[in-house]
């Protein structure tokens, strides 16, 4: 079994390296590393110290693109589109977006500059987290992208003007741009001798990959994943709900292409007294046959504090403890 978690906010080889031996002696034998757009221009000789030191110690290492371009998930900033503003993400209301649009050539080309500086380390999966159209929690109706590449690439395809509703063929647009870009990225990195594992938003997001089936069948795709996290105040029975139905969905598509699965469970902003909902999370995961569970992220995620669990403590032994449960229940 694929035991792991999340590291990130470190950047100091000596204290990180730290941490990611605790993470091994805890017996965990699978990290993630982020990396974001301001590794990529002021830490690579770091980041490549600290990734190949992680895969020295005997650990599985996945690293992902964090916060990069606004197209995939994480907490850290992009200045990508503050420096070419021709790249923004356009929503229907007509503002330009702090995110980069997946079919703007030049943030194809700094992908491919990514993959490149990524790889050329002892990295063995590169994690495309939640590749996704822009939307926001708030706004969820405001959705992209309607910038001059999108309208022009829509109008060639469908022989009209890309309309300002959201109807099936901007659906299947956004899901064909979304599966093209990943297409092209998946493939240089599988070149690259590589493993590529695609991280899938829940449902409930309008990312534009409704359709894991397209992402599953990709031939660069090794593996696939969801992380259907729970909000502050959500139930145990919405917990043990939706992830038993995203496991589901996950290995029975899995199982249909032959690919693998992974799961993510939250550890972060868990409320004290509710450490149990990460148990549920894994419990469900590995009753759906699930055997690569990750945990978002170290330790409650103690060194971000808009993110930290109240209890750090007691949500990474109740990580530890579920994991090393057997699970015999089935649906």
């Amino acid at each position: 079994m694929i035991k792991g978690v999340s590291y990130f906010g470190v950047r100091s080889p000596k204290h990180a390296l730290i941490d990611i031996a605790q993470i091994k002696e805890a017996g965990f034998n699978a990290v993630l590393h982020t990396w974001s757009e301001e590794d990529l221009q002021y830490y690579y000789d770091t980041m490549k110290k600290i990734v190949n030191e992680s895969a020295a110690m005997g650990l599985s290492v996945y690293v992902n693109p964090w916060g990069v371009g606004r197209v995939f998930g994480g907490e850290a900033y992009s200045e990508l589109t503050a420096r070419n503003h021709d790249m923004c993400q356009v929503a229907i209301d007509g503002k330009p977006k702090v995110a980069a649009c997946p079919n703007h050539p030049e943030f194809r080309a700094y992908m491919h500059k990514w993959i490149a500086t990524v790889c050329d380390t002892d990295v063995s999966t590169i994690f495309w987290d939640e590749p996704h159209f822009y939307f926001e929690k708030g706004g969820l109706s405001n959705w992209s992208c309607r910038c001059e590449k999108c309208r022009e690439s829509f109008r060639t395809k469908y022989g009209y003007e890309m309309p300002t509703e959201l109807t099936d063929d901007v659906k299947q647009f956004r899901e064909e741009s979304l599966i093209g870009f990943l297409d092209e990225m998946t493939k240089d990195v599988k070149a690259r001798g590589k493993r590529n594992c695609v991280c899938m938003l829940p449902p409930w997001f309008p990312a534009g990959l409704d359709d894991w089936g397209r992402v599953t069948s990709l031939d660069a795709v090794d593996e696939i994943a969801s992380d259907p996290y729970w909000e502050r105040g959500a139930s145990e029975e919405w917990v043990r709900e939706k992830y038993r139905e995203t496991a589901n969905k996950l290995v029975e598509v899995a199982n249909r292409y032959g690919k693998s699965v992974q799961m993510w469970v939250k550890a972060y902003q868990i409320e004290a007294g509710r450490e149990n909902d990460l148990a549920i999370a894994v419990e469900e995961s590995r009753a759906a046959g699930i055997k690569n569970i990750f945990a978002w992220s170290y330790r409650g995620t103690e060194t971000l504090s808009w993110l930290k669990s109240d209890n750090p403590d007691e949500v990474a032994r109740v990580f530890r403890e579920a994991l090393k449960t057997t699970y015999t229940k089935q649906h």
